[in-house]
């Protein structure tokens, strides 16, 4: 046998051993994190991490559907706010519903029973089932659903890239590949609220920037509270009590669930049926606290589609100036401006 046949079979032989050398490791990075070293799990943790800050156009979920009737300045905000800090989103088409099929789906003329959702509440809870019958003839394993008129931070990529990992060991979830970041032992995740309670056990406290510089925290009545002992704070913990429904992400088996239990008529507003559904553990939900989508206010627009169908006309009250509560750096705001503006209350704009 020659030299060069010598030379040809050594490189076959060390070929497959690095092939038997890279299945092992390929393998052992899909075993229960638990079991492996801390190095591994951190090694995971930053490829989840810079998978969201730099590839990632739909913030680590398969898809990012917005519920919207149409054309409108808050559809129109929401994609150039989207185009501005870098995903992707889709719209689906909302039938139209007439107010015989939205009276039967809220309960009326069904003997005996106490009819607690008005016909707009009703439309936006038919909306966000369109939504999710979207999302579940695709099959998508999970989705970020969110109202057409929220705003979040321009930093919202580096935002959900720090509480990913924080997310994952909330539910004990080390198994995902890096692909899953948030793991895979939740099944709604509810980032766009407009308030929870702190549970005084449980939670993780982080540290983030790009928060606003103090503790003082927006409630949905409009109510000033100090959310955190400390400025900057964010807290992911098990849902206690979310209220609104502006972002959440929801896995396949979830969507299902609750398409399921309410496609037929429901008793109560989308927020309630929600929340008691992570209260009783029915879903098993993540809070992130304070939230990362909050509801976006234009001057002299309508803030409330739902309040004026329903005839809440305190509550559907134009703004006089454009202002997201919560949000430091306002996408919304910042994709029309030519430097970088805050808008996060009636009063603080610069």
């Amino acid at each position: 046998m020659g030299f060069l046949s010598l030379r040809i079979i050594k490189i076959l032989l060390i070929a497959t051993a690095l092939c038997v050398t890279l299945s092992a490791w390929t393998l052992s990075w899909r075993l229960d994190l638990s079991q492996v070293s801390q190095n591994t799990v951190t090694a995971i943790q930053e490829w989840s991490t810079d998978y969201l800050r730099r590839s990632n156009r739909t913030l680590g979920f398969e898809k990012i559907l917005v519920i919207s009737t149409g054309s409108s300045w808050r559809l129109e905000g929401l994609l150039k706010a989207s185009n501005f800090t870098g995903f992707d989103v889709e719209v689906p088409r909302q039938p139209q519903w007439t107010s015989q099929y939205v009276d039967e789906f809220r309960g009326i003329g069904t003997v005996d029973k106490t009819i607690r959702v008005g016909p707009g509440q009703a439309r936006c809870w038919l909306g966000h089932l369109n939504a999710l019958s979207y999302m579940i003839e695709r099959e998508w394993a999970t989705a970020l659903i969110m109202e057409d008129d929220v705003d979040w931070d321009i930093a919202i990529k580096e935002q959900f890239a720090l509480v990913a990992p924080h997310i994952r060991s909330v539910t004990q979830s080390w198994s995902s590949s890096a692909r899953l970041p948030y793991g895979n032992k939740w099944d709604l995740l509810w980032v766009g609220h407009c308030g929870d309670a702190i549970p005084k056990s449980g939670g993780v406290y982080i540290f983030d920037d790009t928060l606003p510089r103090t503790a003082d925290y927006r409630e949905n009545n409009g109510r000033h509270i100090q959310l955190t002992s400390k400025p900057q704070q964010r807290v992911i913990h098990i849902s206690d009590g979310p209220v609104c429904t502006y972002a959440y992400a929801l896995t396949l088996a979830a969507a299902r669930k609750v398409f399921q239990h309410s496609r037929n008529g429901v008793e109560n507003i989308i927020t309630t049926d929600l929340r008691q559904w992570c209260q009783a553990g029915f879903l098993t939900c993540v809070t992130v606290n304070p939230e990362l989508f909050h509801h976006h206010k234009k001057a002299g627009e309508v803030s409330s589609e739902i309040a004026v169908v329903e005839g809440w006309d305190s509550l559907a009250t134009p703004a006089s100036v454009d202002f997201t509560a919560n949000i430091r750096y306002s996408a919304r705001c910042n994709s029309v401006s030519s430097k970088l503006v805050t808008c996060i209350d009636e009063t603080i704009h610069d």
